[in-house]
């Protein structure tokens, strides 16, 4: 029975050390992860069709227009005569030097918005690759410690028959025994396919994603500083955002392009006419403006009304991740602290099972004991590990919030690092 017990107490020890473990996944890894997921490689899209426009804005719509006339003179008067004539013009609008800055204007806002929407798909998909890896990460932890479980339940069965074969025990606890092996190589096998499962989902969003973990974790701890750090530091790196307002400075500067856009459209251009049969030949110069309609005016206002909304949502927006951020770092802190207690719990399980164990090994006690006193050290143990892996999981998502996982800032030239 000493081999059991070592292996009870190297069980408890297993999720309780204090060990530098690679239990998230490596940063190189990762990051190739995130920039190969489907919703940053459509992000990745947006900015390149955004960038384009905003080189179509730079130009300028503004284009040569020609123009032909064909005629036909006749003379009614004495001597009668017919006359062909013809002419052909060129022209193009002018764009004024204000209008070409709204232009421009609005060109770097559409990319700076197309920047910040691909780092919050970044972001986000960060979240997710965290979300699944947790999820695997708690069954592997399950599925190990179920492992764990069977080999005891089979120690457990050999040491019944050994007291059978001496007399010491009825062979109605065979029976026990048996049942309690079946039910734990049940539990394992059920353990095993959850684990294969979450893999998989795990690797149908990030199929490069090496998917393994070294089975120790460490101790939880509460978050390193104050929380308005925190969410200082979650606000300056927070990608929705940032989304939020280059989306605002869009429709301003949309409002302001349409806002230069309510003046006359001037336009100038050549022309050349060949009248009278030949005979005379006209060369000028044309000018036009397009007046502007009452309907410059409404889409003006409404760009207005829409730039002032978008700047009321980023100001509640910005309440919001800061309530949410105070309330993500309490959670942290309150999650520590349930694992140690969880823990604690679950090391007075394993102890309550531990001398059960020794006393039916030294002919004290009953098997049905044992089993219910291992019972509960597992489940003291499961829920344990669960809060542990809880803990760690939003520890986690706090540093992916706060830039200090990952590197999740993104630049123009970033795009391009990637394929």
């Amino acid at each position: 029975m000493n081999a059991v017990h070592k292996l009870t107490l190297a069980l408890a020890l297993a999720f309780a050390a204090n060990a530098r473990a690679d239990y998230l996944p490596d940063p190189a890894a990762a990051e190739a992860a995130l920039w190969a997921a489907p919703m940053v490689a459509q992000a990745r899209g947006e900015l390149a069709a955004q960038t384009l426009r905003g080189q179509s804005l730079q130009r300028g719509r503004e284009e040569w227009l020609v123009g032909a006339d064909l005629a036909q003179r006749r003379i009614q008067t004495t001597p009668r005569d017919n006359q062909a004539e013809w002419g052909v013009a060129l022209s193009r609008p002018l764009r004024l030097p204000a209008r070409a800055a709204a232009d421009r204007a609005l060109a770097g806002a559409l990319t700076a918005h197309a920047e910040a929407s691909l780092g919050e798909a970044l972001h986000e998909s960060g979240r997710q690759l965290l979300a699944l890896w947790f999820d695997w990460l708690g069954v592997a932890s399950q599925s190990q410690l179920w492992q764990a479980q069977l080999q005891l339940a089979e120690q457990q069965l050999a040491v019944v028959n050994a007291r059978i074969r001496l007399g010491e025990s009825p062979r109605a606890e065979r029976v026990n025994a048996e049942a309690a092996l079946a039910q734990v190589r049940l539990q394992q096998q059920q353990a095993s396919a959850r684990e294969q499962q979450a893999r998989s989902r795990l690797l149908a969003q990030y199929p490069a994603l090496p998917v393994a973990a070294d089975g120790a974790l460490p101790l939880p701890l509460p978050p390193a500083g104050t929380v308005e750090d925190y969410v200082a530091a979650v606000l300056e790196h927070n990608h929705e955002l940032t989304r939020a307002r280059r989306q605002a400075e869009v429709l301003q500067a949309e409002a302001r392009r349409l806002a230069q856009h309510r003046s006359a459209d001037p336009s100038v251009g050549v022309f050349y006419k060949n009248e009278a049969g030949g005979n005379e030949h006209v060369l000028g110069l044309n000018l036009g403006l397009t007046l502007p309609g009452t309907a410059r005016r409404f889409d003006q206002q409404a760009a207005e009304e829409l730039s002032a909304a978008a700047q009321d949502a980023v100001i509640r927006l910005e309440q919001r991740l800061r309530r949410e951020a105070r309330a993500d770092f309490e959670a942290a802190a309150a999650q520590a602290a349930n694992w140690q207690q969880a823990d604690r719990a679950a090391q007075a399980l394993d102890e309550a099972e531990r001398l059960a164990a020794r006393a039916y090994s030294l002919g004290e006690g009953s098997l049905d004991q044992v089993l219910l006193n291992r019972r509960l050290a597992l489940e003291g143990r499961l829920q344990a590990q669960q809060t542990q892996l809880g803990a760690l999981a939003i520890d986690a998502r706090m540093k992916l919030d706060a830039h200090r996982l990952w590197p999740l800032d993104v630049d123009a030239d970033a795009t391009h690092a990637h394929p």
